[in-house]
């Protein structure tokens, strides 16, 4: 009777075991994830969500990869496919290899006093057919059993992404590419909405460059990404899909840290400052669409005292090689523009042209396309009552 006890603990604990390690959506669940991504061996694109992980043990470590799933992939012991990218703090890690038990296959993370954990997590497609165009895919999520390396749960996030492939076709399964220079500064996150009030999930998600990982390591991505995009500071890259009547409305910045918006641009056609025309976009990834930073500076408003008025800081540092900051102030909501002239007087960057609301907000400038020498910024400022305001300071580039 003690070994048929016995032999019944046993089978209960391998069966119990099992069905954890089994892929089940549950427990993590999405605070902000994009509704497109790629497909293709060699035109892979990062992408990056935000979740939160329930179910955990309070304050404890644990080890984890983010791959992506598909619904067949329910109930086995297979995570999915696809390459993680860990986020923890402002340090970013690929990896082609995930595992549990070796240190370059994964990350750590640690659950709160009420076993959660809320973060950025990132993944690059691959060639698996999981990312065949026209599939729905879920990122999944493989921890292990208390830093053990064993794996213990697998969990499927609770929303979905659409797959796209690269083509100028005006059919649902098409899209097409789409990067920005921007000012923000590096590691920091982006999102592309199809409306200006911020309304429904984004269309795509992805960090700022330069993020650090080295582009040969992340091997295969599409070429306006590897050529106008890779380790340029500030500047993203994504995919958008090419039935996209309103087109893409508002670019916003998101802090790092925690998720904020921190910055936006809009525009109320989908048809930027440049010209750049979003709406039902075609091109594939031949020719992309290429947000300007006149279309989306992408400033970053810092938390600070009242203000009394319009202000316009001196730039610092002064003079400078290559980058700059230029830091303004408003007291009020209301149309800002900011741009960079020569010594002869003729604009050579607009930093920014858009409403903001009042605050202070600072701007990275990169002067490496600029030749040595003195320039001066200028920003006007009109009011909610109609009065203009204007600023200028001079600054000097010396390569």
């Amino acid at each position: 009777m003690k070994k048929l006890l016995l032999l019944n603990c046993i089978i209960l604990m391998l069966y119990q075991s099992l069905f954890s390690q089994s892929l089940v959506q549950s427990n993590f669940n999405s605070v902000m994830t994009p509704q497109y991504i790629a497909s293709g061996t060699s035109t892979r694109l990062p992408y990056v969500f935000r979740a939160t992980i329930t179910g955990l043990q309070p304050s404890t470590k644990y080890r984890y990869y983010i791959q992506v799933c598909r619904f067949t992939d329910f109930g086995g012991t297979n995570s999915g496919a696809g390459n993680p990218i860990f986020i923890n703090g402002t340090t970013f890690r690929y990896t082609s290899s995930p595992s549990l038990t070796t240190a370059s296959g994964y990350d750590s993370l640690y659950s709160d006093v009420a076993g959660t954990y809320t973060g950025w997590f990132g993944f690059v497609n691959t060639g698996n057919a999981r990312f065949t165009p026209g599939n729905y895919v879920m990122p999944s999520i493989t921890i292990d059993s208390v830093g053990s390396g064993t794996v213990k749960y697998r969990y499927a996030l609770n929303d979905s992404l659409f797959v796209l492939g690269f083509g100028d076709s005006a059919i649902a399964t098409m899209g097409t590419g789409i990067y920005g220079i921007s000012l923000a500064s590096p590691k920091n996150i982006v999102s592309l909405f199809n409306n200006i009030s911020n309304t429904g999930r984004p269309l795509a998600m992805v960090y700022t460059e330069d993020e650090g990982i080295n582009g040969t390591i992340m091997s295969s991505l599409v070429s306006y990404y590897r050529d106008s995009v890779e380790s340029f500071n500030g500047r993203w890259g994504t995919i958008i899909p090419n039935i996209l009547p309103n087109g893409v409305r508002r670019i916003n910045l998101h802090s790092l840290s925690t998720g904020s918006i921190t910055a936006f641009n809009t525009s109320s056609n989908g048809i930027w400052t440049s010209g750049v025309n979003t709406v039902n976009p075609s091109g594939g990834y031949i020719n992309p669409k290429r947000i300007t930073a006149q279309d989306a500076p992408l400033p970053v408003k810092i938390q600070t005292k009242v203000i009394s008025d319009f202000n316009l800081a001196q730039n610092y540092p002064n003079p400078f090689n290559p980058e700059t900051r230029i830091e303004f102030s408003l007291k009020e909501k209301g149309h800002i523009s900011l741009k960079v002239f020569n010594a002869l007087g003729k604009e050579v960057k607009t930093l920014v042209n858009d409403v903001l609301e009042e605050g202070t907000y600072f701007i990275n400038i990169d002067g490496s396309s600029l030749s040595t020498g003195l320039y001066f910024y200028n920003a006007l400022f009109t009011g909610n009552d109609g009065k203009i305001s204007s600023q200028t300071k001079k600054m000097i580039l010396i390569k």
